[in-house]
């Protein structure tokens, strides 16, 4: 299966395979990072992302022992993100994330969180083009790596196509080498449907790639949003928990034949029965990770209770997994649990789960 689109304008910054799974908050730590790579075939030298920091936080953290920018020996392709609005915060994150050698930086401008618009960054900064084009600057000041923008759709609750062009228009202008458009709008969240036509004039109008992001939830999806929007890479979100092999599927689905390293298996899971069986096995080597770089403590059980939290909302019977998952008191005894349950019941995968 081959891809319509002639253009991939992220080629001109060495990326040829343009889909990515995005950065998401306490779910993108090094031990999910590792799980995707497994799943993932090498040669397509898959770019990911950290889980989004501080850049008031930074300056003062060292890197490496803080968990959201903890990274695994020899770890590359990896791109922090970053929460900024001012140019001395940014000076000091960027000679910080120096020491990570990043492929890029993105800034995050869609994060709808309460604590971070007080701070007036995340979406906030897209009420100000302005201020929004003057971080862009900022960042490509202090670092020689490309800079990307992650961003809404639309502000509030209405969709307003000619200020989208005008501030992306903004971000291109002041040196953005690519950008992120989930498209949702600012009061959706993470719920409901994405409006991929929203990102259509924008890819049009843009002279740097547009990434499309939002209600991605499988391999077909995601080669479809590309083929039929007319952008230039796909970004998988919260469905990546659920399926850390999809990009794998999506390559299958394009015809490439290369499988992950310590592949198993010569194709990856494709019915719902069986990517509901390598759900299980993806959990246990999760719980594997996360005891590895973590330990087996309070807050690394917080953290595979949170994947599960969304991941298993992809399962048939996802709720009835999550809550007698979430009675372990300690990885070993999650463990046991999962291999009890995959055992004993049948289980399948849903295409979608509306979140």
């Amino acid at each position: 299966m081959g891809e319509s689109r002639s253009v991939n304008r992220l080629e001109k910054l060495g990326v040829q395979f343009p889909y990515f799974v995005a950065p998401m908050v306490g779910i993108s730590h090094v031990a999910f990072r590792e799980l995707v790579r497994f799943y993932t075939p090498p040669s397509l030298q898959p770019l990911l992302f950290t889980e989004m920091i501080s850049s008031r936080r930074l300056p003062q953290e060292n890197v490496g022992e803080v968990d959201s920018l903890r990274t695994s020996p020899g770890e590359d392709n990896l791109i922090p993100q970053l929460l900024c609005n001012e140019e001395s915060f940014i000076e000091q994150s960027m000679h910080k994330l120096r020491r990570l050698y990043p492929w890029g930086i993105d800034i995050n401008m869609g994060c709808p969180a309460t604590q971070t618009l007080k701070h007036n960054w995340g979406v906030q900064l897209m009420h100000d083009k302005s201020k929004a084009a003057d971080v862009v600057r900022f960042a490509k000041k202090y670092t020689d790596v490309p800079i990307s923008v992650k961003l809404r759709a639309a502000l509030g609750n209405e969709f307003d196509e000619a200020y989208l062009l005008e501030f992306t228009e903004a971000l291109e202008d002041a040196g953005a080498d690519w950008l992120t458009i989930h498209c949702r709008t600012q009061s959706q969240g993470h719920r409901g449907y994405a409006h991929w036509t929203e990102v259509e004039k924008v890819a049009q109008a843009r002279k740097i790639p547009i990434v499309a992001n939002g209600d991605i939830h499988t391999w077909e999806t995601a080669i479809a949003v590309r083929q039929n929007h007319g952008v230039d890479g796909v970004m998988i979100a919260r469905a990546a928990t659920a399926r850390p092999w999809i990009l794998w599927q999506i390559a299958h689905g394009l015809g490439l034949t290369d499988k992950p390293a310590n592949a198993t298996r010569d194709l990856p899971p494709l019915t719902p029965e069986d990517e509901a069986q390598e759900y299980f096995a993806s959990i246990l080597r999760l719980s594997c990770l996360l005891e590895e770089f973590y330990g087996d403590h309070p807050e690394t059980l917080r953290k595979i209770h949170l994947h599960l939290t969304i991941s298993s909302r992809w399962l048939f019977f996802g709720h009835d997994f999550l809550v007698r998952a979430k009675r372990s008191r300690t990885m070993a005894e999650l463990r046991d649990f999962v291999n009890t349950y995959r055992d004993g019941t049948t289980q399948k995968m849903l295409a979608s789960a509306r979140i």
